[in-house]
């Protein structure tokens, strides 16, 4: 299988999940922009939205703002979280695969996110990115399952 979305939606790749439902399923991001990146794919592949049916795009939305709410009750973006969606590749879509991205946001901290956008795939320090991603899964699958 050549997306590595489809390969986590079948179980073929391991991801830090954090949510999942009949259409969709939501991740921790492993290169995050900010600490607490979430995406939400849908469990089909779309490479863009407009192709998905309207019971999965009303899905990824609303599975968006209940990961969006998870998150602000845990401190994260209480004053901002980015949603953004890159449909298709001239957008920056890496992934060919409909998803959203649910960046928590604090003030002050452009330099940061413009800093970890530059660097995001360099592999320095990722043991501690990625600590970071499994304990934040952790606090967000506690929030959701409530």
């Amino acid at each position: 299988m050549s997306c590595v979305f489809c390969a986590i939606a079948a179980g073929e790749l391991p991801a830090e999940q954090v949510y999942a439902d009949e259409h969709c399923i939501a991740l921790m991001d492993i290169y995050p922009l900010r600490p607490g990146h979430v995406l939400v794919i849908s469990r089909a592949h779309y490479p863009f939205l407009a192709q998905a049916p309207d019971q999965v795009r009303e899905a990824l939305f609303r599975v968006t703002q209940k990961v969006q709410h998870a998150q602000r009750q845990l401190g994260w973006g209480v004053h901002g979280i980015n949603v953004l969606l890159n449909d298709g590749p001239d957008s920056n879509q890496h992934v060919p695969h409909v998803h959203w991205h649910q960046i928590p946001r604090e003030r002050g901290d452009t330099l940061r996110l413009l800093w970890q956008a530059l660097m995001r795939f360099v592999p320095l320090g990722r043991a501690g990115v990625m600590r970071d991603v499994r304990v934040r899964a952790e606090q967000l699958r506690r929030v959701l399952q409530d």
